[in-house]
């Protein structure tokens, strides 16, 4: 009995250990490795969409703490995140379009 206990505890510390490097790093709170049910586009996916919510989120913050301060929209999105932001989004639409053909 002693080491069947052992076994499981091993065994939960290890998927413990997974799903929480799945959460941090792909934002999925998941037992087993990502890669073993999920494809590649559906990782690359999954890594654009937090790129995309991390670069959103930086930039709105941006523009509020200036707009609270009464101040000119300076901290308003460059041109190049503009641009950083749509190309994030050309990639996501064309990686969740080839998802869903399959």
């Amino acid at each position: 009995m002693g080491k069947l206990t052992g076994l499981l505890l091993l065994v939960a510390l290890a998927a413990g250990a997974v799903t929480a490097y799945n959460a941090a790093v792909f934002g999925v709170a998941q037992p087993v490795p990502l890669s073993w049910n999920h494809s590649e586009d559906e990782l690359r996916l999954i890594a654009l969409e937090g790129e995309r919510r991390d670069l959103a989120a930086r930039l709105g913050a941006g523009q509020r703490a200036t707009s609270l301060a009464g101040a000119p929209q300076i901290g308003a999105p460059s041109e190049d995140e503009q641009a950083t932001l749509a190309r994030l989004d050309r990639e996501i639409a064309g990686l969740r379009a080839r998802i869903q053909a399959r």
